[in-house]
This record gives structure tokens, C-alpha cells and sequence, in this order.
């Protein structure tokens, strides 16, 4: 895998996260609308996209600083050398 391919794999997942998460503050502040037990589903689940939403972050942060090289050579761990 290439660095600007875990760059947007890692964007891709963020943009996810935050669209799961307006959607569930949504079913969560109309009850009456969407239902009751919608409503308390998306409350239970606000924590979580919450944390999966700082690790994508951490994560981007993370991806950012490490050199392409490295992604180079994990992605050819395993393979056989080159003669």
C-alpha cells in the first residue's frame, strides 16, 4: 500500500464516521419522528462514532508522519527479493 493510498483510505473512513454521526444526532433529537427506540439506538451509539472518530483522527495524524518509505517497504514484507 502506498502512503496517499492510506491518506484516503483514512479520509474516506473519516468522511463515513462523520456522516454516520449527523445521521445519529438526527434520529436522536427527533423521537417522536424517527421513534423511540431509533432514537435510543442512536444515543447509544453517539460514544462510539465518537471514539471511532478521534482513532480516525489519531490515526490520519499518525499516517501523516511516517515516511512513504516505510510504506514501501511494509507492503513488500513476505514477498520474495528481487535478484
Amino acid at each position: 500500500m502506498k502512503k496517499e493510498d492510506a491518506v484516503e483510505n483514512l479520509e474516506r473512513a473519516g468522511h463515513t464516521i462523520n456522516e454516520l454521526y449527523v445521521r445519529v444526532w438526527d434520529n436522536a433529537l427527533h423521537p417522536t419522528e424517527r421513534g423511540w427506540a431509533t432514537s435510543i439506538a442512536s444515543i447509544a451509539a453517539i460514544p462510539v462514532l465518537s471514539a471511532a472518530s478521534i482513532g480516525q483522527m489519531v490515526g490520519a495524524a499518525v499516517v501523516q508522519q511516517i515516511s512513504p518509505g516505510v510504506f514501501d517497504t511494509l507492503s513488500n514484507i513476505g514477498r520474495p527479493k528481487k535478484p
